[in-house]
Protein backbone atom coordinates (compact mmCIF):
# COMPACT_ATOMS: atom_id res chain seq x y z
CA UNK A 1 0.00 0.00 0.00
CA UNK A 2 1.55 3.55 -0.99
CA UNK A 3 0.84 6.16 1.01
CA UNK A 4 0.08 9.22 -1.03
CA UNK A 5 1.80 12.35 0.50
CA UNK A 6 -0.16 15.22 -1.71
CA UNK A 7 -3.34 13.35 0.20
CA UNK A 8 -1.93 13.55 3.27
CA UNK A 9 -0.30 17.38 3.30
CA UNK A 10 -4.11 18.58 2.12
CA UNK A 11 -5.68 17.11 4.93
CA UNK A 12 -3.26 18.27 7.43
CA UNK A 13 -3.29 22.05 5.36
CA UNK A 14 -7.23 21.77 5.91
CA UNK A 15 -6.75 20.48 9.94
CA UNK A 16 -4.72 23.91 10.50
CA UNK A 17 -6.70 25.93 8.74
CA UNK A 18 -9.62 25.15 10.52
CA UNK A 19 -7.04 24.94 13.93
CA UNK A 20 -6.61 28.62 12.99
CA UNK A 21 -10.43 29.67 12.02
CA UNK A 22 -11.22 28.42 15.38
CA UNK A 23 -8.53 30.21 17.38
CA UNK A 24 -9.19 33.67 15.41
CA UNK A 25 -13.00 33.52 16.25
CA UNK A 26 -12.45 32.03 19.53
CA UNK A 27 -10.75 35.85 19.91
CA UNK A 28 -13.16 38.09 18.53
CA UNK A 29 -16.09 36.30 20.78
CA UNK A 30 -13.98 36.81 23.54
CA UNK A 31 -13.59 40.28 22.84
CA UNK A 32 -16.90 41.02 22.17
CA UNK A 33 -18.00 39.44 25.45
CA UNK A 34 -15.70 41.56 27.35
CA UNK A 35 -17.07 44.41 25.50
CA UNK A 36 -20.44 43.48 26.53
CA UNK A 37 -19.77 43.12 30.23
CA UNK A 38 -18.14 46.48 30.14
CA UNK A 39 -21.19 48.11 28.80
CA UNK A 40 -23.23 46.49 31.51
CA UNK A 41 -21.08 48.39 34.43
CA UNK A 42 -21.20 50.95 32.39
CA UNK A 43 -25.12 51.56 31.99
CA UNK A 44 -26.58 48.86 34.52
CA UNK A 45 -30.36 48.48 33.66
CA UNK A 46 -33.07 50.43 35.39
CA UNK A 47 -35.31 48.80 37.57
CA UNK A 48 -39.16 49.70 37.65
CA UNK A 49 -40.46 51.11 41.50
CA UNK A 50 -43.44 48.97 42.38
CA UNK A 51 -45.26 50.96 44.30
CA UNK A 52 -48.49 50.19 45.84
Amino acid sequence: MKINIVVIAIIIAAILLFIYFVIKRNRKDQKKFENELNQRELTPDKHKDNKI
